[in-house]
């Protein structure tokens, strides 16, 4: 796989963490979702993003506002606003749906049709060792993905692998390396994703639906004892300062994704838009060889912000994939239909090796 090269890592890492000065080119505008004509002058086109500065996905989305301006010449500027500023990624989504912003990068929610949740199907991926042909270009779930959003008139442009979701906790559950024995700690889940609900209730841990912008506020309030929706990158930058352990335990790849309204591209020339597809899936491309180096990066920076990292073995991941998928894909089989938990479990096991 082309990305896990070396010297092609080492380049776009260099290229994404040199955008990092380029911050004033993403600062967010007032230009809203309107454009022009080419005879008018440049196409405005909004992006939002859920993760905040500083977060890796965020160069990644400065590069993508750099190089559509370069290679349209002009034409098309993209008006980048990171952070939530235009709300909760299940609103952002709900927009993107009507045309009122033009790109998205997050969660994609499942909320109008349960299939998009699959792609945070717990323990279908067991680590970066499978991750790109899982999610790349071509996969089963990349190809569902498309056809999904495409029935909401939105555009599928790749997901944007970050990492691998563990969970942040400022308590120490009981049996924390024993699936399905009872933790006896409250942990944050989200509302709208319920691949990631089921997995921790099955685990034995009590749970509570909480929105991903509230997540950390209700950590250090004290409502929850810790949460489950962020990779090393993010428990990092939010809550570094309030948990006291991270499980690095490679339960669900943090596969947001880079999706466009419809609407929105056809307002573009056919040539226009070829370019602006064809930057943003090359930077979904991207961040898989970005994901692992940067995952390594964060790990350290816990540790070093005297945060106990735990990092599940390989065969302590496959022990609890093996509770999952014979305890909590069935559950998901009732949302997903059992046709599709099948096609999964065959593509699992093609990718692999049989497990």
């Amino acid at each position: 796989m082309f990305l896990r090269k070396k010297k092609k890592l080492t380049l776009v890492i260099a290229i994404v963490l040199m955008m990092s000065l380029l911050a004033a080119c993403g600062n967010g505008g007032g230009n809203g979702g309107g454009g022009a004509t080419a005879d008018e002058g440049p196409i405005v086109m909004r992006l939002a993003s859920q993760n905040p500065i500083g977060h890796m996905s965020h160069y990644i989305n400065l590069e993508v506002v750099r190089l559509i301006y370069e290679r349209t010449e002009g034409r098309v500027i993209i008006d980048y606003f990171p952070g939530g500023q235009l709300g909760d990624y299940t609103t952002v989504y709900e927009e993107v749906m009507m045309g009122v912003v033009d790109f998205m990068h997050g969660t994609v929610p499942d909320t109008i049709d349960p299939r998009l949740g699959v792609p945070y199907m717990p323990y279908f991926s067991l680590g970066f060792e499978d991750v790109y042909e899982l999610y790349g270009p071509g996969s089963l779930l990349y190809n569902l993905m498309y056809e999904a959003t495409a029935a909401q008139r939105v555009e599928f442009l790749g997901f944007v692998i970050e990492g691998f979701i563990g969970l942040g906790t400022v308590a120490t559950p009981d049996n924390e390396l024993i699936p399905g024995a009872p933790k006896n700690i409250t942990m944050r889940v989200p509302g709208a994703l319920v691949p990631l609900v089921y997995p921790m209730q099955d685990l034995g841990f009590h749970t509570v639906g909480i929105p991903f912008a509230e997540a950390a506020a209700a950590i250090h309030a004290g409502v929850v004892d810790g949460w489950n929706g962020g990779t090393p990158n993010m428990n990092y930058l939010w809550v570094s300062d309030i948990i006291t352990t991270m499980y690095v335990n490679y339960m669900h790849v943090e596969c947001t994704a880079f999706v466009g309204s419809r609407m929105a591209l056809d307002r573009l020339s056919p040539q226009d838009r070829d370019i602006v597809t064809g930057v943003f899936r090359e930077m979904s491309r991207a961040s898989f060889g970005i994901a692992e180096e940067n995952e390594r990066y964060f790990m350290g920076r816990l540790e070093a912000a005297g945060v106990r990292v735990v990092e599940f073995t390989y065969e302590q991941r496959m022990e609890h994939a093996a509770f999952i998928r014979e305890t909590t894909w069935p559950r998901l089989a009732e949302i997903f239909t059992e046709e599709l938990v099948e096609q999964l479990r065959a593509e699992a096991a093609r990718v692999q090796g049989g497990f």
